[in-house]
């Protein structure tokens, strides 16, 4: 070619541009190159627009101590700056990402003070790249023509070259290019960024040239710019085929920033990304915006380390992991999973027994057994039984105020039950502290932060107490409920309801706290305790109980042990996984939508009332389903828990339950679920009515 030919997309088939490139061949190509980002990508936003997008991911990551207007400025000023200092050293043109982070770091530093996120420069560094690939990433979509035309040619066998002025570095390219599904389409990948040469000035052609060894006119290029694509390479004598893409071009010119944050936009790409079938299909949305507060919350809080506890946080662990990598490209906050449950971690949590009240047991649960005491305890049921009989007391009998009856006072005073209480308080305390230290976290000096389902947080009292009340912890929960128990450096907080805190829809979200519970459900069983090899080959050979983790310690090796259900496994592998795989699928979505509204989300009312929709008007498939789910409570009480009905009433006694909820509407916020009571009284019918009376206390309307 003497002249550039040109590729309009939308006019010029694939085809026939397949044929030309054919004949190229023929007269002696051997490379065919092609350019990047508007030829074999566009963008679903005006380029410019990413870097503006990728501040207010910078924002966030910084925990909204500056705002992206500032970042974005900020990012002009020093783009301007190296961009300069390059060319006025003889270098192009342009600046590259990796010393420019370097350098953003300096200045944030010196202007807004050393945030954590700044404390590490190469880890700085390594973030943001990782944003500004994850933005470009959800931010391009390919070029079908010009990606088909690529194919034909890897097809024909033909030689291919990708060709890109960017400020990102080859790496994160290769990713961009495996979004698309392109990568492996090129034999050679030449990155301005890489080589500190640009197409712009004609030096990269020079080198490419130089490593293939072969004669410029070898080489087509094919791309959209005209100076670099197409003037520049004809200077440095490559053939060239000028791709236009007018639609594109249009696009560009016509798109205004409103499409990217206002409202209706917003409205519309969570509409589109929500699930929109299956059972309780709202759930998905309701943990996307506890993951996002979560999210929001740990990096104003400048948390570097998340411990989301068992069993419910091994899918908010899921959750989280795939928002920091959607959002952020890697993650920002290293999130950490502890095997841990109540009964694993009361005992380790006691004082001695000279000086322990059991008053956290007992607030909870006081008409319980001796049975059920021991159990707490995590004493097997054998030893407790034995326990009992050298005490000379009843072993399964529930009492009223069991803190308070003699029988209580007789098994604190058996010498075998308070030999085996302080021996095992203090290897359950010495191993959960052996295992928390074990992921490497400085929790003494940062604190610990944990997140967990709820609701009075518990576990993080118990842990408190392992640590001496002097670790400053941080709790985030779907839902919180205060407990009344207020200590110094202990500290809680739902992120969804909360009844300390001003939160929005508050009867909303803790209308059926179980459907939390049960779609949160593990794929193992409850942390049964923590074990040195040695410790539980002399404990009571249970069953049931399996290791889950084996952990070196200068102690010896530690175990982490759980409770093997065979009935949980079921529920969880037949109802719950594949519930779980479609939520994640949904957070997927959703992330994007969050990423493409520029971190900007729907009203409240919005996630509210989709939530409100499965608790308050399920349809009887959603009801017939939450019958079918139970757990096993294995703390306080040994018993499994369902929440079938099977109510079947006289008309009489129909009509006595109508009159008794009619005359006394608590009835229906005892804690249960007001569809499952109402089944129970034999009343369905009403659930209608009573799920539209709560619609309009919320909302106002009767509608959602």
């Amino acid at each position: 070619m003497t002249s550039a030919a040109t590729w309009t997309i939308g006019k010029d088939s694939p085809a026939c541009i397949c044929q030309l490139l054919q004949q190229q061949a023929q007269a002696g190509v051997k490379f065919f190159c092609f350019d990047y980002f508007d030829t074999l990508a566009v963008r679903v936003i005006e380029p410019e627009f990413t870097k503006q997008l990728a501040a207010r991911m910078h924002s966030l990551l910084l925990g909204g101590h500056v705002s992206p207007e500032q970042l974005y400025t900020l990012r002009q000023q020093l783009e301007r700056e190296l961009s300069a200092e390059s060319a006025a050293t003889g270098g192009e043109l342009e600046f590259y990402m990796e010393p420019f982070a370097r350098a953003y770091r300096l200045r944030l530093q010196s202007q807004f003070g050393d945030l954590a996120p700044l404390h590490d420069a190469d880890s700085f560094v390594e973030r943001i790249l990782s944003i500004e690939t994850a933005v470009e990433k959800a931010m391009q979509r390919p070029c079908a023509e010009a990606v088909q035309v690529l194919a034909w040619l890897r097809q024909q066998g033909f030689r291919t070259v990708l060709v890109s002025d960017f400020y990102l570095p080859g790496r994160c390219f290769t990713e961009m290019l495996t979004n698309l599904g392109l990568n492996g389409q090129f034999e050679h990948i030449y990155v301005s960024a890489d080589h500190g040469i640009a197409k712009s000035s004609g030096r990269l052609y020079e080198k490419i040239c130089a490593e293939l060894c072969c004669q410029p006119d070898e080489l087509l290029m094919i791309g959209d710019n005209q100076h670099s694509d197409v003037a520049r390479a004809q200077e440095k004598g490559l053939r060239c085929l000028h791709l236009l893409n007018p639609a594109q071009k249009a696009f560009y010119q016509q798109w205004e920033p409103a499409q990217l944050d206002a409202p209706a936009f917003v409205r519309q790409r969570f509409d589109a990304a929500a699930a929109t079938s299956g059972l309780f299909k709202e759930t998905g949305t309701s943990l996307w915006l506890f993951t996002w507060n979560l999210l929001h919350s740990l990096l104003q809080q400048q948390a570097r380390d998340v411990f989301f506890l068992s069993k419910e946080g091994e899918f908010l662990k899921a959750l989280f992991d795939q928002m920091q990598a959607d959002l952020f490209g890697r993650p920002v906050v290293r999130s950490h999973y502890l095997l841990v449950s109540r009964k694993a971690t009361f005992l380790a949590s006691l004082k001695p027994l000279e000086e322990e009240d059991f008053n956290r047991l007992f607030y909870f649960y006081r008409n319980i057994s001796p049975r059920d005491f021991l159990l707490s305890l995590n004493i097997e049921e054998p030893i407790a039984a034995e326990l009992c009989r050298q005490a000379g007391i009843d072993f399964q009998t529930r009492l009223i105020d069991l803190p308070n009856q003699p029988v209580f006072q007789q098994l604190l005073a058996c010498d075998s039950f308070r030999d085996i209480y302080e021996k095992r308080r203090k290897q359950q305390r010495r191993n959960f502290v052996a295992y928390l230290q074990s992921f490497g976290v400085d929790y003494e000096n940062d604190g610990l932060t944990i997140v967990d389902v709820g609701w009075k947080g518990s576990i993080q009292d118990n842990i408190w107490h392992i640590l001496g009340g002097t670790v400053k912890m941080q709790g985030y929960y779907a839902g919180f409920l205060d407990a009344a128990v207020k200590q110094q450096n202990n500290s809680k907080q739902g992120l969804l309801f909360d009844n300390t805190s001003s939160l929005p829809y508050f009867n909303v979200y803790n209308n059926n706290r179980s459907l939390f519970e049960m779609m949160l459900g593990a794929s193992h069983g409850s942390a049964d305790g923590y074990f040195l090899s040695e410790e539980i080959s002399v404990t009571h050979d249970d069953h049931r109980r399996e290791v889950r983790q084996r952990i070196k310690t200068e102690n010896g090796e530690l175990l982490i042990a759980a409770v093997d259900m065979p009935q949980e496994r079921a529920l969880f592998e037949e109802k719950i996984k594949p519930l779980q795989t479609q939520m994640l699928a949904e957070n997927k979505r959703l992330n994007a939508a969050c990423l493409h509204s520029g971190c900007v989300l729907p009203k409240l009312e919005w996630f509210a009332r989709r939530h409100a929709r499965m608790v308050f008007t399920p349809s009887s498939q959603e009801i017939d389903f939450f019958e079918s789910l139970y757990h096993l409570e294995n703390f306080g009480v040994f018993e499994y828990t369902d929440f079938r009905t099977e109510a079947n009433l006289s008309l009489q006694e129909r009509w006595r339950n109508f009159v008794a909820m009619r005359k006394n509407s608590s009835i229906l916020e005892m804690g249960t679920w007001p569809p499952i009571i109402l089944r129970r009284l034999g009343l369905d019918f009403y659930r209608h009515i009573n799920g539209r009376r709560r619609l309009q206390r919320e909302f106002g309307s009767y509608f959602l």
